[in-house]
């Protein structure tokens, strides 16, 4: 792996792909350079099985209904602002950097301020569902060509002359794609897979043919890709990734199991540990002393009074604060326990948020940022930058917490727990347990645990 210069005062990038979900489709190379890395920034789509492998400082730049995210060009900027300082960066994409992925502008950024740079690729989305859902992308006799197209914009939708389409990002627009085949000519008859969440343990495919899907009104929900063509004959019902799930919590081993046999899901069982609970009171019981607190998306809000009420506080003892919100989700959770925020940001880049802040005279305080275990890297820089001291308090664990539909229980077969933690953390998440899994557990404690939390022997 190219190594940057010992005379170079810039940092090095690593442009890379993660793959479509599967964690274990990161190629050796990413590792590599993610175990390098200074500064992680990730999309969306890099799952939390995937980022909590490494160290470095993690900032997600994802795009996300329930909380903030930035634009391409605030992205390319922090980019080079972490590499001009010398840092060793990993820019880690869903899938692959140059197929939908914007790495081509990135890339345009460093060249701009003299960066150098590598590319990483990953396998990508139609690759991945391709072979997790037994849907050849070209055959002999069948399919010849295959073309790779987006659902967006809905007015822009093309239509290339190939034997098998694949269009990306089509949760929102599945009827607009399939309008607009059909329009160039498609006949009706003309095979359809929705392939969901592919690769993950909760992939789900749909097949039909362009008339009935064009009937439906089946929801596709991101991620979601559209495979068009009579390669689809060839899917299989239950193919070889129809292997039974299985979650395993806290530390044990997957390898115990077959991977023949049955899918692991891990679910890592932590929550705040002690000795934060310990930082989480302390912080909270003297939250006065902080003339500014700063909730960074909805999660902060919910279990920052959580914590608020658990150490036997109210929003009395938040009289003297200045409430600072970023993005609409976190300013509307705010408002259920009846606080209106005093500030409520709706940044479209970092500089954004520094502007703000300056007008509302937010400068030379100390400012409490509640948040996940993952510090918001965009926010720490623009808050210091104006002479805040910044105290960041974990009161969530990122991907665990924040996703709380992360295990979709729907699919899996067996839950193992490891110890009677495990069992309390899991039940903070899911009140209840699907009558169609097994429940199976470490030993007699935690049995017992399981019974108290969910009224069921196992």
């Amino acid at each position: 792996m190219k190594k940057k210069s010992d005379t170079a005062k810039k940092g090095y990038v690593f442009i890379a792909g993660a793959g479509p979900g599967d964690p274990e489709l990161l190629t050796l190379k990413a590792v590599r350079a993610l175990q390098d890395a200074d500064v992680i920034l990730y999309d969306d789509l890099v799952t939390s099985a995937i980022i909590d492998q490494f160290g470095g400082l993690k900032i997600y730049t994802g795009k996300r209904k329930d909380s903030h995210h930035f634009e391409q060009d605030a992205i390319n900027e922090e980019i080079a602002r972490h590499a001009l300082e010398g840092k060793t960066v990993v820019r880690l994409k869903g899938g692959d950097p140059f197929v939908f992925g914007r790495g081509g502008e990135e890339i345009d950024v460093l060249r701009k301020y003299g960066i150098d740079y590598e590319i990483i690729p990953g396998i990508t989305a139609a690759h991945g569902a391709s072979a997790y859902s037994e849907i050849p992308l070209t055959m002999r006799k069948v399919s010849s060509s295959v073309a790779f197209c987006t659902g967006h914009p809905v007015n822009k939708i093309q239509v290339p002359d190939a034997d098998t389409l694949v269009y990306y990002m089509v949760a929102s627009s599945v009827h607009e794609v399939l309008d607009a085949v059909v329009k160039k000519g498609r006949p009706e008859e003309t095979k359809v897979a929705i392939v969901q969440n592919a690769t993950r343990y909760n992939q789900r495919v749909w097949t039909g043919t362009l008339g009935e899907l064009r009937r439906k009104e089946r929801a596709a929900y991101s991620p979601a890709l559209l495979i068009i063509g009579e390669n689809i004959n060839q899917f299989i019902e239950n193919n070889w990734f129809s292997r039974k799930k299985k979650v395993l919590t806290g530390d044990a081993d997957p390898r115990r199991y077959s991977s023949r046999e049955w899918l692991v899901v891990n679910f890592p069982c932590r929550r705040v540990d002690e000795a934060d609970r310990d930082r989480l009171e302390e912080s909270i019981s003297n939250v006065a002393d902080y003339p500014v607190l700063f909730f960074p998306n909805r999660f902060a809000v919910k279990y920052f009074f959580t914590y608020l009420m658990e150490f036997n506080r109210d929003v009395r003892h938040l009289a003297n604060c200045t409430i600072c919100t970023l993005g609409r989700p976190a300013a509307t959770e705010l408002q259920k326990y009846g606080i209106i925020a005093d500030l409520a940001l709706e940044p479209d880049s970092p500089s954004d948020i520094a502007i703000r802040l300056k007008e509302r005279a937010i400068t030379g305080k100390k400012v409490l940022l509640p948040g996940s275990n993952l510090v918001d890297g965009y926010l720490m820089n623009e808050l210091s930058a104006l002479g805040n001291t910044v105290t960041p308090l974990s009161v969530y664990l990122h991907g665990q917490q924040e996703q709380e539909e992360s295990i979709d229980l729907e699919f899996i077969d067996e839950i193992f727990f490891s110890s009677s933690t495990c069992v309390k953390n899991f039940s903070s998440l899911y009140r209840t347990i699907p009558a169609g899994i097994t429940v199976t557990t470490a030993d007699s404690d935690t049995e017992r645990e399981y019974c108290r939390l969910f009224g069921k022997r196992t």
